[in-house]
Order: structure tokens, then sequence, then C-alpha cells
């Protein structure tokens, strides 16, 4: 599958999520905590439709994050044969020196390791000659890039003459590792056709030459094979230098691995994926296996010859990724805005559902209804009107009376959102009784909302009643029924207050004429007192 991550501290961005999901979780449990406290029955199917919802739309904005994050980071996987342009060849050679290369079954008792080395050499001279560009890596228990990718031979043939097991100190023998750390020393975009010349014995301890093989035909690097040594086995001393061990060159199963590798990089019709790239096991005693090595070179391109080379690169997703976090995070409005029980977002889905279920005769007036909701929902309300009159029109026209019911409702909410609260009951009034629920229950609910406007709370409740009957699980209308109770009776006491407040007034103008009167009576008494003792004193001896 070849999955891959280019940056991959940038998965360290998922991290960020989780504050802003445990700020909802927090929040929405609280607003939840208050809503079932006045609720009456804390199992209601709105609260769990509410539920539902609000999870989607946060599990929606999270896996949007997500998409994001992927994007960055630049996962890739599966692969892909682009072709890329080659001058010349580029060689990297990898030079197994597990203790089993210390045998001596080479011609002229010589080990495998220093017949490697001269092999090597003999061949150095034709691809300094060449100009190709060389490099150098060491297998043992891993392999390492001993000399990067140059056209100094000179640097290549001293690390030659000091081939041996002791510059490695990991124990085992692994060739797949050792091909991979070459494929490494070649650069990215490379202008040269990379080979990858292996010099072993085929010995191999943890059985990844395949798969190190297929990983480099992929990526169109060619791979030749020079087994040393005898196939008869030979006993060598391990890396303790005690234990003796049996050894021999295993070119058997060195070619199962190439036939293995080469048949993975052919199609189902026999052609391969990665043109020009394949993978050979020379035997170094053959006569003229060198001038099979340095064929190799050849067909991948000479020195002044440029070839069309075929690479397996990873496929980046990051496009699918970002396409990915858009569509989450659009659907996650669905999932909340647009919600199944709010009356408005009733109007624009049965609207869409609509145009989408009616005949060919009727799509056209449907597309103008949804298109004067479309103006609604951007509160361009001008245009609403206009556009629901014009199918309004159209429909008594024609006789369609679903058409009229939908123009009818649409004029009213949109008169309803201007405040013009008669125009608003006077397109509800049209509506028929044989209205789709939906509309039934919007025209009640907004004849509610108009009532409580003009403050007669009683016909509000009334209203908001009728449209539960019509859909019984809506909340907003449960909510505003109980608003209406609530003033009503509110009022009821302002009203009581008042009339306590006119009596006791009454009562304090009552006492204050009484006093007022009473004074007046005594004035009039003393001033009557006061008049017959004058007319007493007044006798004629007076005079």
């Amino acid at each position: 599958m070849n999955f891959r991550v280019e940056r991959p501290m940038a998965l360290y961005g998922l991290l960020l999520i989780i504050p802003p999901m445990l700020y909802s979780a927090l929040t929405y449990k609280k607003t939840f905590s208050l809503l079932m406290k006045s609720a009456k029955n804390k199992r209601t199917k709105e609260y769990k439709n509410m539920r539902k919802r609000i999870f989607a739309r946060v599990a929606l904005r999270a896996a949007a994050w997500c998409m994001v994050i992927f994007a960055m980071a630049g996962i890739s996987w599966g692969t892909v044969s682009t072709p890329a342009q080659k001058n010349g060849a580029a060689v990297a050679l990898v030079f197994d020196i597990s203790y089993s290369m210390t045998a001596r079954d080479c011609p002229n008792s010589l080990t495998r390791l220093e017949a490697a080395a001269s092999y090597a050499n003999d061949l150095l001279d034709k691809l300094e000659a060449d100009g190709t560009p060389v490099s150098a890596t060491l297998a043992k228990g891993n392999g390492i890039l001993a000399v990067p990718l140059t056209e100094d031979t000179e640097s290549i043939r001293a690390l030659i003459s000091l081939l041996s097991p002791k510059l490695m100190s990991s124990a085992g023998s692994s060739l797949g590792d050792g091909i991979n750390a070459a494929l490494k020393s070649f650069p990215k975009n490379i202008s040269n056709a990379p080979v990858i010349w292996l010099f072993t014995d085929g010995e191999e301890s943890d059985a990844l030459l395949e798969n190190a093989l297929g990983a480099a035909l992929k990526k169109g690097v060619s791979v030749v094979i020079i087994g040393f040594g005898e196939e008869r086995e030979t006993e060598i001393y391990a890396g303790d230098g005690k234990t003796t061990v049996k050894t021999a060159l295993r070119s058997e199963k060195t070619r199962e691995c190439v036939n293995a590798a080469n048949k993975k990089n052919l199609g189902g019709l026999g052609f391969s994926f990665v043109k020009g790239a394949s993978a050979q096991f020379v035997d170094a005693t053959e006569l003229g296996s060198a001038h099979k090595v340095l064929s190799s070179v050849k067909s991948s391109g000479a020195a002044d010859k440029t070839t069309m080379s075929y690479e397996m690169q990873s496929v980046d997703r990051h496009l699918l990724f970002i396409a990915l976090g858009i569509i989450f995070f659009i659907l996650s409005f669905f999932a909340s805005e647009f919600s199944l029980r709010g009356f408005h977002e009733k109007l624009a889905l049965s609207l869409v559902a609509l145009c989408l279920c009616s005949c060919s005769s009727e799509f056209e007036e449907s597309k103008k209804i949804l298109g004067a909701v479309w103006n609604w929902n951007q509160k361009q309300y001008t245009e609403a009107v206009a556009k629901f009159n014009q199918s309004l029109d159209e429909a008594r026209a024609n006789g369609d009376e679903t058409i009229k019911q939908y123009a009818l409702y649409g004029l009213s909410a949109t008169y309803l959102m201007q405040n013009e609260n008669a125009a608003a009951l006077e397109k509800i009034n049209e509506l028929s009784g044989s209205a789709p629920n939906k509309i039934k229950f919007a025209a009640f609910y907004n004849s509610g909302i108009i009532a409580q406007r003009e403050g007669d709370y009683q016909k509000a409740a009334e209203l908001f009643k009728n449209a539960l009957l019509v859909d019984p699980s809506n909340v907003r209308a449960k909510i505003n029924l109980e608003l209406s109770y609530s003033q009503q009776a509110q009022r009821a006491k302002e009203s009581e207050r008042q009339l306590n407040g006119a009596n006791e007034l009454s009562q304090e103008e009552s006492d204050l004429q009484k006093s007022i009167f009473n004074r007046i009576r005594e004035k009039d008494q003393q001033q009557w007192k006061n008049t017959q003792k004058e007319q007493k004193d007044a006798s004629p001896s007076d005079y």
C-alpha cells in the first residue's frame, strides 16, 4: 500500500481539537440541564433529537479539523508510475561484509570479500572512464551509506581496500537493509538512471531481500546481485571467533527472490509497471559476468545518452483530505442549523422536496419558490416578496393549489419578518384547511407570534395550542405557549394590583372628606354660640 506521512509532526495538531470539544460538551451539558429542569418529562422526544443534532454537528466539525490536519501532514498511499528523463546512469555499490564473506572458497584461495573487492575495482575502471557517479554502502546487520554519490572513485577504492566484517559491530546479515540504504543515496530528483550492484553470497538472517528488491523496482531502480563463493558449504568461524558455522553461495534462494520481485513488478498482461527497471542475479564465476553487470548500466542509460525511465511514486492525498474537510464542515450546518424541527427550515426543506418530487410541469414554479426561499434566508425580503407574489399569481392562473399554499405561506412569513402583522395575517387567513401539516403548523405558530406582539396573550395561547395539535413534539411552540400563559397571568396580577390601589385611594379620599366636614361643622357651631352670646349681652341697660 506504500503508506507514508511526509510531515508527522503536523499530526500533533489533532490535540488542539480536545479543548474546544471539552468546552462544547460542558456548555451543552449545562444548557440541557436547564432545559430539563423546565420540562415535565425529562426524556421527551424533542430533547433526544436536539442532542443528536448537536452531537452530529460537533462530530462533523471535529472530523473536518482532522481532515485539515491530515492534509497538512502530507499523508499519501498507493503508487503511480511516472515518467522521468534520465541522462546517463548512477551506480550504488553495496558490499555484504558479514562473516560469511570471509570464507575462502573463491579462485586463488581468496575470501569472498577479497574477490568482491577485486571484482568491484575492475568494474570501477569502466565506470570511471564513462564518468558515472558511484556511491558505496556497507551491509551487515543493517545498512550504512559509507560514501555518498560521487564521481571521485578514489574514495570508493580506498573503502574497498578496507572491507572487513570489523567495520560494523552489528550482528547478522541484512541484505535488504543494504539495498534500502543504497536507495537513499540517490537524490530524490536525480537526473541519472539509478542502478544498484550488490556483492554478496546470498546469506541473510532477516529475509528482507525480496521486499527490498520490490521497493527498488517500484522506484525505477534496477538491481544486480553478484554472487561470490561456491555452492558447496564451507565452515567458518562466527563473530565470536569460536563458533563454527557452515556457509555457501545461496544462488538458488537469491534467484527465487529476484524472480518474485520481477513478477510483482509485472502487470496482469505481462508488462512492467516500471519500465526499464529489473532485478537479476549474476554468478561472478560465470564467463562474461562482468559484461552482464555493465550491461545493466547501458540499459539504464549510457553517460552520453538520454533515456526515459519510469518511477513508482507515492500518491499525495492532501486534496482528498481538503475536500473531505469542506464536505464535513458543510454537513455540520445541515445537522444543526437546518433542523427538521424548525419551522423556517421546514419551509426550506419542504420546498426542496417539492422541487425534487414534482412533475415536470410544476418544476419551474417550484424552482421559483425555492429562489424566493433563498432570498428569504439571505434577508432579502423585498426580492422574496416579489418572487412569492409572482408564484402566487401564476399558481392561481394555473389552478395549482399546492404552489398557491406555499406561496401564501412564504408571503406571510416574509411580511412577519418585516413586522407587517396585518399583511401577514391576511395571507395566513387565505390558507386553506387542506394545506400540508407543515404549513398548518407554521400558520398557527406565526399567528400566535403576531398575537403576542399585539399583547393578546390569551389568543396567542390558543393559537400555540392549535400548533401543538398539528406537531406535538415542537419545542418552540411549547415554550411560546408557556410564555403566553405566564404573560397572561402577569397581566392579570397587574390589573388586580391597579384595582386594589384605586380602592385604597377612594377610602383615603372619603376619610379626608369626613375630616373636612367635621371641621366645618365645628366652625359653624362655634360661630352660632358666639352669636347667641352677643345677643344676650346686648340688653336695654347698655344704652
